[in-house]
């Protein structure tokens, strides 16, 4: 999805302005120019993109540098910004916090047809207590609703691929409320913390460490106190993107929901849905399934 003109060319000059005059973004565009007195060599961010593209496997090898040019040039001058590209310039220098937040800041980026994608609705991000080391390349996630209406159980099949070596981990963020969290295949539970405001989360230690581009399935399921009667949603969020997600609710009682919403959020836990489509149950159950999520919160909410 790309944003209108007058987004694109804010979101434009302030991009152009990051990687002109901040060392650290210059110097790797520098080292790919061959001529290093302009101010912004649009070539050599091209060259940056590409290289990066290649490493984390978006991009084969056999594509030039010079495919992505024109991309790269109609998002710097301010005609073409896609959501996609903007993350390629964010993720290729490795830009800071700051410098995500002022670039998604100047953006009106919302995608939000599941059979699409669903992408960039957050309106801060809560911090990471780790650094994000691998890719998802699918998730199934499945949400259980006991007969006193409370939430019971959610199991996860996850498959991720790690971005670089020295992979020993993944850092599983779950609802601070859960009872117990149990590992079924692929590693075991390891430290657990509290962070940031609310947010709770346990390393999950893999059998076996990976190498960049290796990947590895994680099966893993939460349980939850019986006496948190009436729940009436499900929050998954997704930071980095995450490719060919699956969810599911399911209704194990004689009573079911009169009514039932597939949710976009702009936060963690707090806030009403920001975007929603109703969904008929099938049986007992609720499913949605989407090519890929990054930067957002989905799931299900309920009525009884």
């Amino acid at each position: 999805m790309a944003v209108s003109r007058r987004g694109t060319l804010t979101t434009s000059r302030r991009l152009r302005e990051i990687l002109a005059a901040h060392p650290e973004y210059r110097r790797r565009w520098q080292a790919e120019a061959k001529r290093t007195q302009e101010d912004l060599h649009q070539a050599a961010v091209a060259k940056v993109i590409t290289h990066y593209l290649w490493d984390c496997g978006e991009l084969s090898e056999d594509v030039p540098s010079r495919s992505l040019k024109d991309r790269v040039s109609r998002a710097l001058n301010g005609s073409v910004m896609s959501a996609e590209t903007l993350r390629w310039f964010i993720e290729a220098f490795e830009m800071d916090e700051n410098h995500r937040e002022d670039l998604w800041g100047t953006t009106c980026f919302v995608e939000n047809d599941p059979g699409r994608g669903i992408a960039y609705t957050l309106r801060s991000r809560r911090p990471m207590v780790k650094p994000q080391r691998h890719r998802t390349i699918s998730l199934f996630e499945r949400y259980s609703v006991g007969p006193t209406r409370s939430l019971t159980g959610r199991r996860t099949y996850h498959t991720i691929r790690a971005m670089e070596d020295g992979v020993d981990a993944y850092f599983f963020n779950h609802e601070p409320w859960a009872s117990g969290v149990e590992v079924l295949q692929g590693g075991a539970l390891g430290e657990r913390c509290t962070y940031g405001n609310g947010l709770t989360g346990i390393d999950i230690v893999l059998s076996e460490s990976l190498r960049r581009m290796q990947t590895t399935t994680l099966e893993y399921r939460v349980e939850f106190p019986s006496d948190r009667h009436n729940a009436t949603e499900v929050r998954r969020p997704v930071l980095a993107r995450a490719e060919n997600v699956d969810m599911a609710v399911e209704f194990v009682s004689d009573e079911l929901p009169r009514r039932l919403w597939w949710c976009i959020w702009d936060d963690h836990l707090e806030g009403s849905a920001v975007w929603e489509q109703s969904l008929a149950l099938k049986g007992r159950a609720a499913r949605m399934s989407t090519p890929f999520v990054e930067e957002t919160v989905v799931g299900f909410r309920w009525e009884w």
